[in-house]
């Protein structure tokens, strides 16, 4: 491709092409000048004609290049004419030509980057398309799932038939838990699902995380947790009641067995006896107490799953408390994003969660000087709710925080300590979470996320 002085070339054949013309049109007024007209008219069609292929030669170089870029052809470039030359259109088309290559060269290497760190942590990563193609998965995923590109996630149901139909179904910002077996081996797979669109064709990314290793250390810390409280409320009453059990078997052998021995005992024992009695069967109702809170705790139904109102809800528990309220002076602060806001929900059990709160927030303000009470009800862009309530009490020590979650674990005098941590239950069988934030002085906040 000759690029060489194109507007000098251009030029000369339109200025001959314009004297040609220019006789062509002198010689036909004048008479008998046949030859002259004939000869200036084909050489003027003559010059037409080499102006336009001259131009059809360039707009066939640029429809080349074009070309090239629509098939994401770099390679070639236009090495013909003299390299000095200092013809902008041959610049220009090598510039943008290196300028893509360079573009190229960055686009693989991010592309190797990412691939290899994406190769390189240890989430299973897969993504398909609506047909179920798999347009992309890591080797983990491949190793796990028995699976390639360009193969179909349908393979999956070979391997567990519950874990294909979760993928499947499983909606974008989702977040599963499924137990199975594969090669002998006992996974606890986390599956998170996101959708995205790639060239208008909408892409599902799953990842999947084996979380049994971690699960295992915080059942284990979790038992440990527990044990030390059950421990410690069991030997509480046990302690006391053994220690009077064996005070009043030494008063009995005292009397070798016989009961006028007894009618001998002074009035000071026997209200001593009275009271280690009292006293026992006090610790043993405490003790039998504690056991139907446990059990209690480890017997929640499953959720009853309906359409509800947060609004409402809160409201109506607001109503039940409304004389405790009342009864200590204080103040209620509520904030709605607005007056319907609709949760998928067990009604009753979001309740006991809220009225629960509500209770530990009163407790925490009502011998405060100015107590108060903040309800909000806040949707994210995703338009799922959350409740918040907050007090303006003390606040709580950031080392009892890990702990107030922790079943039978209390801070309050008459506390049963399963409050939270039944609260926490029902959260977690709703799919949805319950967070503290907490500023000694300044208060403490409990969410719940749905």
């Amino acid at each position: 491709m000759d690029f060489k002085n194109f507007r000098f070339g251009l030029i000369v054949r339109t200025i001959f092409l314009g004297i040609t013309l220019f006789f062509a049109i002198f010689s036909s007024y004048q008479n008998e000048w046949y030859v002259t007209t004939f000869i200036s008219g084909l050489l003027a069609i003559i010059f037409i004609i080499e102006i336009i292929r001259y131009a059809e030669k360039y707009k066939r170089s640029l429809s080349d290049f074009l070309i090239s870029i629509k098939s994401r052809d770099f390679v070639s470039t236009s090495a013909i004419g003299d390299k000095t030359t200092k013809d902008i259109l041959r610049e220009a088309y090598n510039v943008i030509l290196d300028e893509f290559r360079n573009i190229r060269i960055d686009k693989e290497i991010q592309y190797h980057y990412l691939n290899t760190m994406v190769e390189h942590i240890k989430t299973a990563l897969l993504s398909f398309d609506h047909e179920g193609k798999i347009q992309f998965i890591n080797k983990t995923a491949s190793e796990l799932l028995g699976v390639m590109t360009n193969q179909n996630i349908s393979k999956i149901e070979s391997i567990d038939s519950k874990l294909y139909q979760l993928i499947k179904r499983i909606k974008s910002g989702d977040n599963e838990l499924i137990k199975l077996k594969i090669n002998d081996e006992l996974l606890h797979l986390s599956i998170y699902a996101t959708e995205l669109k790639v060239q208008k064709e909408t892409i599902k990314l799953i990842s999947l995380q084996n979380i049994k290793h971690e699960l295992e250390y915080h059942e284990l810390e979790s038992w440990q947790k527990l044990i030390r409280v059950l421990t410690h409320e069991i030997m509480n009453s046990v302690t006391p009641i053994s220690s009077l059990s064996s005070a009043l078997k030494e008063t009995m052998d005292e009397t070798a067995g016989d009961k006028s021995n007894l009618l001998k005992m002074t009035n000071e024992d026997f209200d001593d006896m009275i009271s280690s009695l009292q006293t026992i069967e006090n610790r043993s109702k405490g003790l039998l107490k504690f056991v139907s809170s446990y059990k209690r705790l480890t017997r929640i139904p499953k959720p009853d799953f309906a359409e509800i109102n947060l609004v409402e809800l809160v409201n109506h528990s607001m109503n039940l408390l409304k004389q405790k309220i009342s009864e200590y002076h204080i103040k209620v602060n509520q904030d709605f994003d607005d007056d319907y806001i609709p949760c998928f929900a067990d009604y009753d059990q979001i309740e006991q969660v809220v009225i629960n709160l509500l209770i530990n927030a009163i407790d925490v303000v009502k011998e405060l000087d100015n107590p108060m009470i903040s309800v909000e009800i806040r949707k994210n862009k995703s338009n799922k709710p959350s409740l918040t309530i907050i007090d303006n009490g003390k606040g709580i020590d950031p080392e009892e925080i890990e702990k107030i979650f922790i079943p039978f674990y209390t801070t309050k005098k008459e506390g049963s300590g399963i409050g939270l941590s039944l609260s926490r239950q029902i959260m977690q069988l709703h799919k949805g979470l319950i967070l503290v934030h907490s500023e000694i002085g300044k208060g403490t906040g409990f969410t719940l996320r749905f």
